[in-house]
């Protein structure tokens, strides 16, 4: 599985269980100001199913099986 292939799937995990990745540019002396305000922020609400991440991990090892 190339690096590009596992941050896909990274990312599919996070989404599902409620996490998006954001990228923003700020003024350096404002960074702090931004971490403390996402430090704040509250957690994402659970998934639907809790057996979604589950189904992840059996498909990436099924995936995994399949390529050796």
């Amino acid at each position: 599985m190339t690096p590009a292939e596992r941050k896909r799937l990274q990312r599919e995990r996070d989404r599902i269980a409620g996490w998006v990745e954001v990228t923003v540019r700020v003024a350096a002396d404002q960074a702090q100001v931004l971490r403390d305000y996402a430090a704040s922020l509250p957690l994402p609400l659970p998934p639907a199913d809790p057996r979604q991440l589950e189904l992840i991990d059996r498909i990436e090892d099924e995936l995994r099986r399949d390529k050796a």
